[in-house]
Formats: structure tokens, sequence, C-alpha cells
């Protein structure tokens, strides 16, 4: 009889300890089930703006012709080509989870992909970067002049305005990351933080 309470009480004990357990595993799989959708939702609307930006060059180049038209195709060429390329690393992204689905592989895989998303349009950022600086330059003064002769006449240090312009690409990407910070850096963080506790 004794015996038989003993083993009792502890069972109540085991199943005392085991709810909160339960409980924060639950909840920690409900935040990161919102914090992880809010991530990927914020990643397609910046894939949506890098495609809506890459419209107005594709049909200024069907209104020019010349060089003008060549330059405009070619923004058009490198915004496409970023968000493809964004496109696909997105799609491994599913937009929503049942938060039973959510697991700690679950999450350090899905964030690893986030943060890659992430680096790859940094990695573009910095390889267009300082061509697109120019390439507006160039853009507004083909509008005004037509040919390369006449803007060459008109403007004798155009080299050093465009190697102006391709430094600028320093402080609109420290600008870039700090925007990105604030756009995903909690989430990221928080995903992290849910990782440590999850097991």
């Amino acid at each position: 009889m004794d015996l038989q309470q003993e083993w009792n009480k502890m069972n109540e004990e085991l199943a005392a300890d085991q709810q909160p357990l339960t409980a924060d595993l639950t909840n920690g799989q409900k935040l990161s089930k919102n914090t992880y959708e809010r991530l990927v939702k914020n990643l397609h609307a910046k894939l949506i703006w890098i495609k809506v930006l890459s419209v107005p060059p594709l049909v200024g180049a069907f209104y020019t012709e010349g060089l003008f038209r060549y330059l405009l195709l070619i923004w058009f060429v490198a915004y496409t080509l970023g968000s493809e390329l964004m496109q696909r690393k997105m799609k491994k992204l599913p937009t929503t989870i049942d938060y039973t689905a959510v697991s700690k592989f679950f999450i350090a895989e899905k964030l690893k992909l986030i943060k890659e998303i992430l680096r790859s349009e940094s990695f573009f950022a910095y390889l267009y970067g300082p061509f697109m600086g120019p390439l507006g330059i160039m853009c507004s003064y083909l509008l005004k002049y037509k040919t390369l002769d006449q803007i060459l006449l008109q403007h004798p240090n155009l080299v050093w305005y465009l190697l102006a312009a391709s430094l600028l690409v320093i402080p609109i990407k420290i600008l870039g990351n700090r925007m990105n910070n604030y756009a995903y850096g909690k989430d990221i963080e928080k995903l992290t933080t849910n990782l440590k506790h999850m097991d």
C-alpha cells in the first residue's frame, strides 16, 4: 500500500515537471512560427520591389534608341538577374507552416537559408552598385544630349563624375545594411534565441 502511494506520488511529480517543459516548447514553436512567417513575408515584399524597380528601365528602352537603349537594357537585365536568383532561393522557404512542424532542425535550416538570401542580396549590391550610379548619370546625359560625343564635349570631367558616382555604393550599401538590420535583424535574433531553447 505504501509502495503504491509512493509510486503515484512520484508519477504526479514527474507529470508536474513535464507540463511546464511541454508548455515552453509549444510556446517556443508558436513564437518561432510567427517570426519565421513574418520574415518570409518581408523577404517576398522585398523581392516584389526589386521586380517593380526593373520595369521602368525596360519601358524606357522601348521609347529610346542608341546607347541609351542599351544602358537601360543592361539596367533591366541586372535587376532581373538578381531578382531571379533571389526567387530561386525563396522557393525553398514555405510561406506558412504548422507550428507543430517547427523543430530545431527546421528553424536552423530555414534561418541559414534566410541569411544566405540576405548575403546574396548584399553580394549583388556590391557587384552592381558601382555600375548603377554611373549608369544613371549616363542615362540622364543621354536623355539630354543624345550622343556620347556631345556628352564628352559638354562634360570634359565626365570620368570623375562617373568615378564619384561609383563610390556612392559605399554609403548606400551601409544604409542598405542598416535597413536590412532594421527589417530583419530582430526577427533573425528571435529565431536564433528560440533555436537555443528548443530541444
